[in-house]
């Protein structure tokens, strides 16, 4: 068993989470990256490379059998799991009454579903340790309406809440869980979104992405790395006192 603290990043092979990666294995973190998509090997290899620590193990967030097997992996490796970002997620920009079932569950299994699967599988280690740190992926989506967001806000309204219930029931072995809530980032995800929008309405992709701009105070999409420092610093020492607490890194959206 090694010295060093072990994070879990889920979702990433891109955008967040392989900024949360590289941020972490920074800091002398193992940092153990979790996707369905292969990029994430390169994201570890890439890491490995420039002298940090990185393990990707593929994985399903919304498949329990795959997750366990994953944290018995990570177990048998390191024995300890200090930090667990729960990251991954999947958007559905829809009409409401245009959203089938399927996409209903997708959206919920995925964005909620993830975020309890790791979580009820990392418990054991950081019970035993008397200590970890969850930080669980919010958005402002779960806290301003957002037309053809129902299903993508109202999951992000759920961690919200599940946040603030673990911070509590979690509190008597010293177990921080925080949750942070981005405004507009520039991922594939954000952009597919942007596509997604442009394509049912008819408006260039890059009108699109200036109404969207528009929305922050400084008029521009935040850098994945500007949301992974915060993330960072709610795992540090840092932030020992925090706990139950949705960091808004909005540039003051919310706020207006």
């Amino acid at each position: 068993m090694g010295a060093k603290k072990v994070c879990i990043i889920t979702g990433s092979a891109r955008g967040i989470g392989a900024a949360c990666l590289r941020v972490f294995a920074r800091h002398e973190y193992v940092a153990i990256g979790l996707d369905v998509l292969p990029e994430g090997q390169k994201v570890a290899d890439g890491i490995n490379q420039q002298g940090g620590e990185c393990l990707f193990l593929s994985c399903d967030v919304s498949d329990e059998e795959r997750v366990a097997a994953c944290l018995q992996t990570v177990g048998e490796k390191y024995g300890r799991v200090d930090t667990l970002v729960n990251n991954a997620g999947v958007v559905l920009v829809k009409p409401f009454d245009q959203i089938t079932w399927d996409e209903f569950k997708r959206t919920v299994d995925i964005n909620l579903g993830g975020h309890f699967l790791l979580t009820k599988y990392v418990l054991p280690y950081m019970k035993r340790q008397k200590g970890g740190v969850i930080i669980n992926m919010g958005s402002v989506s779960g806290h301003v309406g957002q037309t053809d967001h129902v299903m993508y806000g109202a999951t992000k309204g759920a961690i919200i809440a599940m946040t603030r219930a673990l911070a509590w029931e979690l509190a008597p072995w010293n177990i921080r869980v925080n949750s942070i809530s981005p405004g507009s980032v520039d991922t594939p995800m954000l952009r597919g979104d942007i596509t997604l929008e442009s394509n049912r309405t008819g408006i260039p992709f890059e009108v699109v992405k200036k109404e969207r701009e528009a929305e922050q105070a400084f008029k521009r999409w935040a850098d994945p790395a500007e949301i992974a420092e915060p993330i960072f610093f709610l795992a540090s020492d840092g932030a020992s006192f925090v706990t139950g607490a949705d960091w808004l890194v909005d540039c003051g959206w919310v706020a207006k």
